[in-house]
């Protein structure tokens, strides 16, 4: 039998102050773990058993959300960070825009309007208001979550990053809440395979959205029952060329734990065959010592044998669990 237990030693105890960790990312080399948070440093490194490497703070973050590397084709990287600031926190360059650092968090530019009173929905220049997350497809184009809590955007955007021309707008109209296809209600989180499949976690629609990046609708997992959608994550084994769909939900109002769910992914035809069969899924109840904590986002290894979880609430550790294998009963 096979089922995933929580590695209670991770992180290994380094004195390090985590404060509201919004968002987990393994490196390109996927040897490292990036967790961001809310308090400081906003950037920490650890290696995969739980080992405090590196950290580095930008006073040019005001509410940081998401964490996603660009890999460009001669190996190097660099690392965007979206910025989400409420009105109260914003600065002269912090709030409503994306921002991108080199790997020892030197700031190289941004995308959108930065600072007070730049939230906007225009698309000619782009502007954000609440922007969750991105990625990046295989040609190069920079894919966005725009939209959170009292936002101004429920949509998702493709961006040419060298230009910074917005090639294609998903939403409803006036990019208010919606539940149709190519429609969202609080866009939390994105990824894309290579297969060009955009796969969004769409929150306050209760479900996954699958569509395609010349924005063909694909699939809906609506499977999560109240609870919203806050992590996605594809991976591919590169052993067994298996996919799978890591999945992390909590309530929407107060919640202190959620659940994580993992689909195995098609190559062909409908993307998740089984609908809402899982392979795997469990419950986490998380400490009661914050008003809320909530699984923000979700990330795992290629071959699925190490999963970490962003728990978001006060000074909430993140989380690892591990796959194990053990005989069943005779």
């Amino acid at each position: 039998m096979v089922t995933y237990i929580q590695d209670i030693t991770f992180p290994i105890n380094s004195g390090f102050d985590f404060s509201n960790v919004s968002w987990v990312t393994l490196s390109p080399n996927r040897d490292e773990i990036y967790f961001l948070q809310r308090g400081l440093p906003c950037v920490s490194v650890w290696d995969l058993n739980g080992n405090h490497l590196r950290d580095w703070n930008s006073n040019l973050l005001a509410c940081p959300h998401s964490l996603t590397f660009r890999v460009h084709q001669n190996g190097s990287y660099d690392v965007w960070i979206t910025d989400m600031a409420s009105p109260s926190m914003t600065g002269n360059l912090c709030g409503y825009c994306l921002k991108q650092f080199d790997m020892y968090g030197n700031y190289l530019g941004s995308i959108g309007q930065c600072g007070e009173n730049t939230q906007g929905t225009g698309i000619n220049p782009v502007q954000f208001d609440k922007v969750t997350d991105i990625a990046f497809d295989s040609n190069g184009f920079l894919w966005v979550t725009d939209g959170d809590i009292n936002g101004l955007n429920n949509r998702v955007l493709q961006i040419n990053p060298e230009t910074q021309e917005v090639v294609q707008v998903w939403s409803a109209t006036n990019n208010q809440p919606g539940s149709g296809p190519k429609e969202f209600n609080l866009p939390h989180s994105i990824d894309i395979d290579d297969l060009n499949r955009v796969w969004v976690g769409d929150a306050l629609n209760n479900r996954v959205q699958i569509i395609s990046t010349d924005g063909t609708f694909i699939q809906e997992l609506k499977c999560f029952g109240l609870d919203g959608v806050y992590g996605v994550c594809l991976r591919k084994d590169p052993v067994s060329n298996i996919r799978h769909l890591y999945v992390s939900t909590s309530p929407t109002s107060s919640p202190t734990g959620g659940t994580v769910k993992v689909f195995e992914v098609a190559d062909d035809g409908l993307p998740v065959p089984s609908g809402c069969l899982t392979e795997f899924q469990w419950n986490i109840e998380l400490p009661k010592g914050t008003s809320t904590g909530m699984l923000h986002m979700i990330e795992a290894t290629e071959t699925g044998d190490q999963v970490f979880l962003a728990t978001l609430g006060g000074d909430l550790l993140p989380q690892k669990w591990i796959k194990v294998y053990t005989p069943e009963n005779s």
